[in-house]
């Protein structure tokens, strides 16, 4: 084989079914950190060449404002306190958040894509789920030798993710009762899980995901939704209630008891806002921030290692340059997503909707759990607003990208 062929050959095979290497994402977190780096450091590598090629695919303000956010971050590192540390975890961040990009060029370059990747975390989602069942005994019999601690040894954090597309897959098999049937029990099992778990932020999410799902895929009135969501939510708690009452914080403080003390950290950040307003610490600085992140709870000293909210996060380490240009990015996707909603096929309406509901799933957790440069955020949240960009139609400025 003539080497002059071999980057051809590499974009080819890229575009065939490399795009899709997020789709292995969830379920190589279950294998370990090194893994699931190395695998995102692979897809950059791969798809960044690739992307060139395909440019002209792109929607020119979705790209426009995610280079001008990746330029926010990276101006906020000289000046802080570990301007190396900073520019390794920008780094990770732009690996993983050219999902957005690459999904789209994707998408648009052949619409059946869109499918594919549905049905691929669909699959893979299946066996992540498999997989931390089985998984489960040894740690609940403590078989490892360590003491049974669920809310640090399960993961859960990716199940409010990856259920609309389970969900989805299932709506489009079989006899009606049968597939409702089969999406009760999974339903089921995804959140007793999480229940387990004691992932209170990712519960919340499950429920606003479940609830777009029902609403924008399979069309189900408002009326009926929200009461099975609040319906759904409150027997949860009630089967695992003690997450929800904690003892150590007194009776006076409910909100604090109830999110673990991450008010505390909230009350405190926006009473120390960071000393350079525009650009923040600096990314990947957080965690020198020992006067935000210290609190007392019932007497004893806490220390985490972010506000456990993905806007407080993005704002106190990149200002309110690169909050404004985040909350600008998924705005300008929902936004277009909405004046477009009308002008979808039925079938792209449904599609559109378990993207939708995987990303607001997202959201909701990350308002009280992970923080903007985490794998959810930073890499599947990027991935589902990449197939939303390209399953809508292109804006009147982007050239050469009618649908095939």
């Amino acid at each position: 084989m003539p080497i002059k062929t071999w980057p051809d050959r590499l974009h080819a095979a890229f575009w065939q079914w490399g795009w899709l290497l997020p789709t292995v994402l969830p379920l190589a977190q279950i294998g370990g950190r090194a893994l699931y780096t190395v695998l995102v450091g692979l897809y950059a590598l791969w798809g960044l060449p690739c992307l060139w090629q395909r440019r002209q695919r792109l929607d020119r303000m979705t790209t426009g404002l995610y280079l001008a956010l990746l330029g926010a971050m990276l101006i906020s590192i000289p000046g802080s306190i570990d301007p190396t540390g900073g520019l390794r975890v920008w780094g990770q961040f732009a690996a993983q958040t050219l999902t957005l990009l690459l999904m789209q060029a994707a998408v648009r370059e052949f619409p059946a894509n869109l499918d594919r990747l549905l049905n691929a975390l669909a699959l893979l989602g299946a066996i992540t789920l498999a997989g931390l069942y089985l998984l489960l005994p040894y740690d609940w019999l403590e078989i490892s030798g360590q003491p049974f601690d669920p809310s640090s040894q399960l993961r859960e954090d990716n199940l409010p993710f990856l259920l609309p597309f389970l969900l989805y897959w299932l709506w489009r098999q079989g006899d009606f009762r049968w597939r409702l049937a089969a999406m009760t029990g999974l339903t089921v099992a995804v959140i007793a899980y999480v229940v387990i778990s004691e992932g209170r932020a990712a519960l919340l999410g499950l429920m606003v995901g479940l609830m777009v799902f029902y609403k924008r895929v399979l069309d189900w009135r408002l009326r009926w939704v929200a009461p099975l969501a609040a319906l759904a939510l409150i027997v949860s708690i009630t089967a695992h209630i003690e997450p929800f009452q904690k003892s150590q914080l007194t009776s006076d403080h409910p909100l604090d008891a109830f999110t673990t003390g991450r008010s505390i950290l909230w009350r405190q950040v926006l009473a120390q806002p960071p000393d350079r307003p525009w650009l923040g610490v600096g990314i990947g600085n957080e965690a020198y921030a020992t006067n935000v992140l210290s609190f007392t709870i019932g007497g004893q000293p806490v220390q985490v290692k972010h506000l456990h909210n993905f806007l407080l996060d993005a704002w106190y380490e990149t200002g309110v340059i690169g909050l404004s240009l985040w909350l600008t990015l998924i705005g300008a996707v929902l936004i277009r997503l909405a004046r477009s909603w009308r002008q979808l096929s039925v079938g792209d309406r449904q599609r559109a909707g378990v993207l939708l509901a995987a990303a607001l799933a997202l959201m909701t957790a990350g308002l009280l759990s992970f923080s903007y440069t985490s794998r959810q955020m930073a890499c599947y949240l990027f991935l589902c607003l990449g197939g939303l960009g390209g399953i809508m139609p292109p804006t009147t400025a982007d050239t050469g990208q009618d649908r095939r």
